[in-house]
């Protein structure tokens, strides 16, 4: 195209388009009227208007006033002409020539300049819908450089760290400071292989300003976010000391007062009282080392200290341990299990997930009647490519003021205990990209129900 072409080219092929025209219509000078010339000369420049522009345009209607009056009206080879009227005709020819060139020239300078806001919409638009996506910085930084080396055909593109003031030397380096003020987040340096033109610079300063509004966005939400963490840290702190305050000290005041009878009235207490009181020690120092490990997890967790151990294991497995668990500490079996029979192996972090179903097997015992079992019942979702293991109790049923504050950490609930298993148990489960929910037991009491995600290795093991 002529658009693409150095000036001293376009000027070779319009004198080389001209002379063409102007040869063909020299042996067709006895057949065509100078009206039939004008037009086909008029169409010639409009077509050099329209793909050069207005500098071209007018040498060719120069040229084809010329050409019209040398080769094609009588006197030929002569520039002289005998008729008035024929000299009228060649004048308004030079100047329709001229406005139509004009004219054609400033429509394509125009739809040039429509494809460039477009083009320019479009590269902004592109910029913007990338910027929202992304949560970093590099991450910003790397999509203005991307975008910018496809779209301006830069030949480097780099970030400096650091706010830069320099001085230029090189017309097709660019230097533009992403910020204002004392926000600055660092200097874009772009490097053209050519001088870039109003267009290139106006788009790049532009996509500089996006990238700015983008990076105080995200420093906007860091500091949100670290705020939110301090409210957050305090909260818990405040109730950490609550915990350490009520719930500890209430195992550990009846440790101590359990011990010191066993010291000061041990020769008055036959030996089943003493075992009694042992029992008591016992009991209360489990229940006190599960506090604290509630607290030592809950804190991994706020921390994101969490790190997973996956491997393909039975759920069968643990829930039978679980079950284990509980017959040695209750005497009693307390649960009834139920598995499909093609239950599969399932990935996920074995003492975590014996951690979260202890758990919620440990809060439903507390509203179980004793005369009742905890259900525990695995499903397989196939279309959800999931497995649900359900714990089910039929005590009293969780009214909706509880159930909203069901899995935050500390919340003490009715009976005012610390409230951290069923925090913890959301965590891990989320940890493994699963969901827990709550819902009402038909008859009364709650069914706990959390997924694991079934993975190729999981379909294709099955126990």
């Amino acid at each position: 195209m002529l658009l693409k072409l150095p000036s001293i080219r376009q000027y070779v092929i319009v004198i080389t388009l001209v002379m063409s025209t102007t040869f063909g219509l020299f042996f067709l000078r006895e057949v065509l009227t100078l009206a039939n010339f004008s037009l086909i000369y008029l169409l010639v420049v409009l077509l050099i208007a329209a793909r050069a522009g207005t500098r071209p345009s007018l040498l060719a209607a120069v040229l084809c006033f010329l050409s019209f009056n040398f080769f094609l009206i009588k006197p030929y080879y002569t520039f002289l002409v005998s008729d008035s009227r024929e000299l009228l005709d060649l004048i308004v020819f030079l100047l329709v020539a001229f406005l139509v060139g004009q004219l054609a020239s400033n429509a394509r300078q125009q739809a040039k300049n429509a494809r460039q806001r477009a083009d320019e919409k479009e590269v902004l638009h592109k910029l913007a819908s990338m910027f929202n996506q992304l949560s970093t910085r590099e991450g910003i930084y790397d999509a203005l450089q991307n975008v910018l080396s496809e779209e301006l055909h830069t030949r480097h593109v780099h970030i400096l760290p650091y706010a830069s003031v320099v001085m230029l030397t090189d017309q097709t380096v660019c230097y533009l400071v992403l910020g204002q003020g004392e926000h600055v987040y660092g200097t874009l340096c772009v490097a053209f292989d050519e001088p870039p033109d109003e267009t290139k610079l106006s788009l790049l300063n532009t996509s500089a300003i996006q990238a700015r509004m983008a990076l105080e966005r995200i420093e906007l939400t860091e500091k949100l976010s670290r705020s939110q963490t301090i409210e957050e840290a305090d909260r818990l702190k405040t109730a950490l000391l609550h915990a350490v305050s009520h719930d500890l000290r209430t195992p550990i005041t009846i440790i101590k007062t359990s011990a010191s009878s066993l010291m000061s009235l041990r020769q008055q207490l036959d030996v089943e009282q003493q075992n009694e009181m042992l029992a008591v020690i016992e009991s209360e120092a489990d229940e006190l080392n599960r506090m604290v490990g509630n607290l030592l997890d809950m804190s991994r967790l706020q921390a994101g200290a969490l790190y997973l151990h996956l491997e393909l294991n039975s759920l069968e497995e643990v829930i039978g341990d679980v079950a284990a668990r509980m017959y040695q500490l209750h005497k009693a079996e307390r649960l009834s299990i139920s598995f499909p029979d093609d239950m599969p192996l399932v990935k996920f972090d074995y003492g975590l997930i014996l951690q979260a179903v202890t758990n919620l097997v440990e809060n439903a015992l507390r509203y179980e009647p004793a005369e009742s079992k905890i259900e525990i019942v695995t499903t397989l979702a196939t279309a959800n490519n999931e497995a649900r293991i359900a714990v089910i109790n039929h005590g009293p049923t969780i009214v909706s003021e509880v159930r909203q504050h069901l899995f935050e950490p500390f919340y003490h609930g009715v009976e005012g205990n610390i409230g951290l298993g069923l925090a913890i148990t959301k965590g891990i489960i989320e940890a493994h990209q699963g969901r827990i929910t709550v819902e009402d037991t038909p008859g009364g009491g709650a069914t706990f129900t959390f997924t694991l995600s079934l993975s190729k290795e999981s379909a294709e093991i099955t126990l």
